[in-house]
């Protein structure tokens, strides 16, 4: 672990400070976790336990990490994750610093309340990595930011100077806090139709079960038969191999997802069955009062039953039911589950340079390359401007 020195922030009263590695989070997990438990709508990437599981995979050098700590009144109120990224510009090479570049962390987020007195964080934060000395950075890129996290709720209100921020991706989600049919009410009646057929397909030949599990005891058995799942098409060895089981780091990475949040009754694995073999599961986080879906799979042999499809309807359903579920998560926005029409959320790229040779080039660069898509896109420098506030591009002078 190595320390950089803390710089207090008078008015604010804020200091920060920054560990390194797999060290750096130990030294902190303990007071890491009171943070985060006591964080009202905390999701899976605030606790240490989803780093911890990532450091584990081995999947990134352990000493690109780093946590930067805020301190105000000698109590924790926030902890940033960070990394420094392999991502590359040509010709410039600037040195990205930002959140956890990898496949399976599908979200981003700093570690915070969503509460007034945080409201200036981001800006804080920024403000000290451009005046130590210790960590050399040319851009900050803040990959994968949900607009309901924390890191948005303080970009919403002071961006640090000179932020671009980039529309990525987006996350899907369902209100399961009330029935099925509201939760679903956008859904077309010819899809509904289509999972009526599907079902009566599906009984014609076994019956279907629906399991949810969560209790630690349960969960290794439940983890294997998802992971044979996963693995048992186009998925597996004699396909592509992306299955988590043909990848040791992925594997890694969910085996001590499990070893992290599963003593807690927070991992939950859903299976759908029919007659007596499991032909589609889900892997996901209970957090709170949200079900976040982290990975799903299917056994391609039953591909003309749609068993993706048939669990995530039970799903939907076990979530309604569940007076102590009110999200449903897809974390991700995937394209199979935009036939049941789900409620979508942003997601960001933000990206602020450093006060640098390096960082202020990166930063013209990004600035040049949303003008050329602007153009590219047939749009006048005026609808540019709009557009920009509206859905593609934000910059913040």
């Amino acid at each position: 672990m190595r320390g950089v020195p803390p710089s207090i922030k008078e008015e604010e009263g804020l200091l920060f400070q920054a560990y390194q590695g797999s060290q750096g989070l130990e030294s902190l997990a303990r007071e890491w976790m009171v943070l985060a438990e006591s964080i009202p709508d905390a999701r899976f990437n605030h606790f240490p336990g989803w780093y911890r599981a990532h450091l584990a995979s081995n999947r990134s050098d352990p000493e690109s990490f780093w946590f930067i700590t805020a301190h105000r009144d000698q109590v924790l109120v926030a902890i940033f994750p960070l990394q420094f990224q392999s991502h590359r510009v040509k010709i410039l090479r600037p040195k990205f610093l930002g959140t956890y570049n990898d496949d399976e962390l599908q979200l981003s987020d700093f570690v915070f309340a969503r509460i007034a007195s945080n409201a200036t964080l981001l800006y804080e934060m920024t403000r000290w990595l451009r005046t130590q000395r210790v960590l050399r950075w040319d851009m900050l890129r803040m990959l994968k930011i949900s607009e309901e996290s924390s890191f948005a709720y303080a970009a919403r209100a002071r961006l640090p100077r000179a932020t671009v921020a980039t529309r990525y991706d987006g996350s899907a989600y369902f209100d399961t806090s009330e029935t099925y049919d509201q939760a679903t009410q956008a859904m077309s009646s010819k899809f509904r139709s289509n999972l009526r057929r599907r079902t009566r397909l599906a009984e014609n030949s076994g019956t279907l079960r629906f399991q949810s599990v969560r209790g630690p005891d349960e969960l290794d058995e439940a983890f294997n038969i998802f992971l044979d799942i996963e693995a048992s098409g186009w998925k597996g060895s004699a396909g592509t191999s992306s299955a988590i089981r043909c990848q040791p780091g992925a594997l890694a990475f969910y085996t001590a997802l499990l070893r992290e949040f599963g003593a807690r009754g927070e991992c939950v694995i859903n299976l759908l069955w029919h007659g007596e073999q499991a032909i589609a599961g889900q892997l996901g986080l209970r957090i709170g009062r949200t079900l976040h879906i982290l990975k799903v799979g299917y056994r391609d042999v039953h591909a003309i039953l749609a068993p993706g499809i048939l669990l995530q309807e039970r799903t939907i359903r076990h979530a309604c039911e569940d007076p102590g579920i009110d999200t449903l998560s897809m974390v991700n926005e995937p394209y199979w589950a935009k036939s049941f029409k789900p409620l979508i959320v942003g997601v960001w790229l933000y990206s602020v340079p450093n006060w640098n040779v390096q960082g202020l080039l990166a930063h013209l660069g990004i600035l040049i390359m949303r003008k050329w898509k602007a153009r590219v896109s047939n749009i006048g420098p005026h609808q540019a401007s709009s557009a920009s506030a509206n859905q593609d591009f934000r910059a913040i002078p």
